[in-house]
């Protein structure tokens, strides 16, 4: 075989394989509207009746040179790469996951930027006891330069008899003070019910690691 020749025939080749690569995204992007189809309708995604039926018709359609084995296993192939992209697409991530938003997260309280690069100290009472214990920790606050204070208004106990935090009235507190000296307020929020009323007083809604499985906290504070 003359060069020539086998460059001709390896120029076909590429001319198919590129010819090959659009049928087959064009075959992707079919499935994948499919998958969407499937997801509204609530069909699963893999369909084996309908994987032999096609499957079948490519063998009867099979004149060679590959043998009708080989066809199947080359189909197969396409046919779970299509349903893996059909999976991906529709799999539910995380919303801090990087599959979600592959970019930082930047929070602004007003002039504060959190996730930015620079480090941000948060800092304050454990609990909001009263209101001269806040006014004197949001002074020293202020002075060291620490923009965000924290404190705890509802603190759960293992003993039901320990103090339990001033409640609504310890966010008040915060307010109250941080008004005062300019800062931003964080405090932990444990029950569902005090979110949306917690919003009228802090700036950021705290969820500690106990409340990690409070599912139901989790949810109202999402909306």
């Amino acid at each position: 075989m003359s060069q020539g020749r086998l460059e001709e025939l390896r120029n076909q080749l590429d001319e198919v394989n590129l010819q090959l690569l659009s049928l087959l995204s064009e075959r992707a992007r079919i499935a994948q509207e499919l998958g969407v189809e499937k997801e509204k309708q609530g069909v699963p995604k893999f369909d084996p009746v309908r994987e032999k039926e096609m499957l079948e018709k490519l063998v009867a359609s099979n004149e060679g040179p590959f043998d009708h084995e080989t066809v199947r296993h080359l189909f197969k192939q396409i046919f779970q790469a299509t349903l893996t992209l059909q999976q991906v697409d529709h799999k539910k991530h995380l919303l801090v996951s990087r599959k979600k938003k592959a970019e930082d997260t930047v929070i602004q309280l007003g002039d504060v930027t959190i996730g930015g690069g620079k480090p941000v100290m948060i800092a304050g009472p454990c609990s909001v006891e009263s209101y001269e214990q806040v006014r004197t920790v949001a002074a020293a606050l202020k002075e060291a330069g620490i923009t965000v204070m924290r404190g705890g208004a509802f603190k759960p106990r293992t003993s039901p008899y320990d103090f339990q935090g001033l409640g609504i009235e310890g966010l008040k507190i915060l307010k109250e003070v941080a008004s005062e000296f300019g800062l931003k307020t964080i405090s932990e929020i444990v029950d569902p019910a005090h979110i949306e009323l917690a919003c009228d007083y802090i700036d950021v809604i705290q969820i500690g690691a106990r409340n990690m499985q409070n599912f139901e906290l989790l949810k109202a504070a999402g909306d």
